[in-house]
């Protein structure tokens, strides 16, 4: 089983966030990352998840070709050198999901490239293997220094040391086989008929357009109805959807949600070899590419969730080094563009 939780006992991590398929920011990252290590100043890349998802125009979405520049990453320098968490934008395509927010539409562009990536003859990978990859990847990183790295923040329904555990040991497909399991139980010409009629689209053709399925033979053709079976009443499936997926202080304002994330601190550091006192998080859009939210955690927009872009920062953690308080982490972000006209690195508040 893929592990959901790493620990990065010492070494210094270069840690950057969202970067949705926004290929000039991740190489300009990545050749510093590179030159880095060449020194000896750096041992760690930490993704903290969405890379993929670009609401630009299509030709400007390098979303698979930086998944893909990971993979090779990984295969060359090995996990534990190049680490990538999940995002809310990369788990959909595990479980066959759409992903949509207003009128744009996110998975369907990315489907698209996977299909026409399959029929690149003279490729080693296939669809499957960036799935597997994705399905693979971890969802918290934890450290010596005290710092947990993950995408979103703190969950509320992560309520007890228990849901921790529960984290850690998900297997997706495991889920997966059960949704397909209880899919099976029903008549599936009812079920897209149904799916239909809730959408008023036919079933064959949002089939075809957030899969990017050749037609009804396709062996994908019904992951679209894995969603009646997935949810249910405290399933892994919803802690895990939740957590990644949750909106954090803007759902619960401030003031509770610096108690959420004392709480989820505390119930990761039950089940962890280091007490686990400060959370670095990406996920929600921040003014100067940070902000502390309350002492305990810090929100990093490495480009996408930067406002504006020109602010976007990267943070150099020293993963042995205990840290106490977000603001502790301030003086290690750096600008991801060095000739950017930005603020200084004095604390910035989350409103």
């Amino acid at each position: 089983m893929s592990q959901r939780i790493i620990d990065l006992s010492g070494g210094m991590a270069m840690v950057v966030t969202d970067l949705h398929g926004a290929w000039d920011v991740y190489r300009r990252l990545r050749d510093q990352f590179l030159a880095l290590q060449a020194k000896g100043a750096v041992d760690h890349l930490v993704i903290c998840g969405d890379l993929i998802h670009n609401e630009g125009l299509e030709e400007v979405d390098a979303s698979l070709d930086m998944v893909l520049d990971v993979m090779a990453l990984q295969a060359e320098m090995g996990t534990e050198r190049v680490i990538m968490l999940l995002g809310n934008h990369e788990l959909p395509h595990i479980y066959g999901l759409t992903l949509a927010k207003g009128s744009v539409e996110y998975t369907p562009r990315f489907e698209a490239a996977l299909t026409r990536f399959d029929q690149r003859y003279k490729s080693t990978l296939k669809r499957k293997d960036v799935i597997a990859f994705l399905a693979g990847l971890p969802f918290f990183a934890r450290t010596k220094a005290g710092v947990l790295l993950t995408h979103a923040g703190a969950a509320a329904d992560v309520a007890s040391v228990r849901h921790v555990e529960r984290l850690k040991n998900i297997s997706h497909q495991d889920l997966i086989n059960s949704a397909d399991g209880e899919l099976k139980k029903f008549d599936i010409g009812s079920l897209q008929r149904g799916y239909s009629h809730f959408t008023g689209v036919s079933y064959e053709e949002q089939a075809r357009r957030y899969l990017a399925v050749t037609g009804p033979d396709d062996p994908r053709y019904n992951e679209l109805l894995r969603v009646l079976f997935l949810s249910g009443q405290n399933t892994d499936f919803d802690l895990m959807w939740n957590t990644l997926f949750s909106q954090n202080e803007l759902d619960v304002g401030e003031g509770t949600y610096t108690k959420i994330v004392r709480n989820f601190l505390q119930y990761v550091s039950e089940a962890s070899p280091n007490e686990q006192r400060v959370l670095v998080a990406g996920h929600i859009g921040v003014k100067d590419g940070y902000a502390e939210v309350g002492k305990q955690q810090l929100r990093l927009a490495s480009y996408t969730h930067a406002f504006p872009k020109r602010a976007a920062r990267y943070m150099m953690l020293d993963c042995n080094k205990p840290v106490q308080t977000a603001a502790d982490l301030v003086p290690y972000l750096k600008p991801v563009f060095e000739d950017a006209q930005v603020p200084s690195l004095a604390p910035v508040k989350a409103s």
